[in-house]
């Protein structure tokens, strides 16, 4: 029983990072480009204008077309409810993995506690 829950387990993992992935990676790199642009730059070449594009799917719902409605999309609100929902499950999932395979569990819960206390303490001294 506990092999056929952990491979459910895995599955599910696999599947939701698979399906949601494309766009996790499109607001994680739009995201990394808002944070490192300036306002001097960021009109500047076709890069940045393309990563404006796509950041404006990141920060408005919809992707700038001439012609197009610019209002965001209800539909695509709800994909973005339901990718956050998805990635927060199946982070617990791959932790839940992490733990049930690892036969040293505290150094995923020393490297978990990393995780946590790496950006505090760096948010916290800057």
């Amino acid at each position: 029983m506990r092999t056929k829950w952990l491979q459910w387990l895995r599955r599910t993992h696999t599947f939701l990072g698979v399906f949601f992935s494309p766009l996790l990676l499109l607001f994680i790199i739009t995201g990394c480009w808002q944070t490192f642009v300036t306002d001097d730059t960021r009109d500047k070449g076709y890069f940045n204008n393309l990563m404006g594009k796509f950041a404006t799917i990141h920060t408005d719902d919809y992707y700038p077309r001439q012609g197009a409605s610019q209002h965001g999309s209800e539909v695509f609100k709800f994909l973005v409810a339901a990718m956050a929902v998805a990635l927060v499950i199946s982070i617990l999932l791959g932790l839940v993995l992490a733990f049930r395979s690892m036969k040293r569990p505290w150094l995923i819960f020393f490297t978990l506690l990393l995780g946590i206390l790496a950006p505090a303490v760096i948010l916290y001294f800057s």
